[in-house]
């Protein structure tokens, strides 16, 4: 990959670049600032540990999951991370860990662990094999469920199993606690051995997320439904309305579960779109799609 722009000359003749196999795999895209992580995996002929830094996203709450994506010139993490079911950790890194993620990032010799090299300390891990990092106040337990070779990279789906939070992070704020983690990926560059390194930057001043009404009142745990009733308590749904996006709700999953393509299809559109009104406080225009 090793970088993100590209002339127009390039982009016309639809240059082929590493790990592509057809021209018309060039893509477009923002990279948004993504959390930074320490990815454990253990070799599996040597049995070491290996860290390398990277980026996640999560992708749904229940069941928790994440996703990794993680450079075919980074070998050891990408040999290591398969097959399905294969068992990793991902630490989140504070700023105060900056220099040591930089270490995790230097042309290593297969069979030498980088946290030794950075001076980080195994965390055993209750649920999987593989340690965390004790340096990390968060350690989720992870088991890859699917991976993706997706041309130059592997898209790396885990299932959270299990993991570790350093107490005294549990009666800090919200804001505060975002505020450890501001560490984030700003681009990938290739080095002189073929290997891609993360370089990282650091958040300015952080914003609070939303809350209700534009989500639940419960947080991200609640369901659909839970927002709905919160919105008609709170006068922004009359009792029909509400009604109306409950039962969208219902027949959508009725119909995933009699296998209804056509009223899935209809069903999902309704309700997707009154749902992105609602995201966005457009009342009026939610009204009327409801009635």
């Amino acid at each position: 990959m090793g970088r993100l722009f590209y002339s127009a000359e390039e982009l016309l003749k639809r240059p082929l670049f590493p790990g592509m196999r057809d021209p018309t795999h060039l893509y477009y895209h923002f990279r948004p600032a993504r959390p930074a992580n320490l990815l454990v995996t253990r070799d599996p002929l040597s049995k070491e540990l290996n860290l390398a830094a990277g980026t996640y996203g999560q992708l749904t709450v229940q069941p928790y999951t994440v996703c990794l994506h993680i450079s075919k010139h980074s070998f050891d993490s990408a040999r290591n991370i398969q097959p399905p079911g294969t068992e990793c950790v991902v630490a989140l890194p504070g700023h105060d860990l900056v220099e040591e993620t930089w270490f995790t990032s230097l042309p290593i010799p297969r069979g030498i662990c980088e946290g030794d090299l950075g001076g980080l300390t195994p965390l055993p891990s209750r649920e999987v094999g593989v340690p965390g990092i004790a340096e990390c106040p968060v350690n989720l337990e992870c088991r890859a469920e699917l991976v993706i070779d997706w041309y130059t990279h592997y898209a790396v789906f885990l299932r959270v199993v299990g993991g570790s939070v350093d107490e005294e992070y549990l009666a800090r704020e919200r804001l505060e606690v975002i505020q450890s983690y501001p560490t984030y990926e700003v681009d990938d560059q290739t080095n002189a051995f073929g290997g891609a390194i993360e370089r990282l930057g650091v958040n300015g001043e952080l914003l609070e997320c939303p809350g209700f009404p534009v989500g639940a009142k419960q947080g991200g745990q609640a369901g659909a439904a839970a927002w709905v009733e919160d919105l008609r308590a709170e006068g922004y749904l009359s009792d029909a309305e509400a009604a109306r996006m409950i039962g969208w709700l219902q027949e959508w999953r009725a119909a995933i579960e009699a296998g209804e393509g056509k009223e899935r299809e209809r069903t999902r559109r309704q309700l997707t779109r009154a749902l992105e009104l609602a995201a966005w406080e457009e009342w009026d225009e939610l009204r009327t799609h409801l009635g």
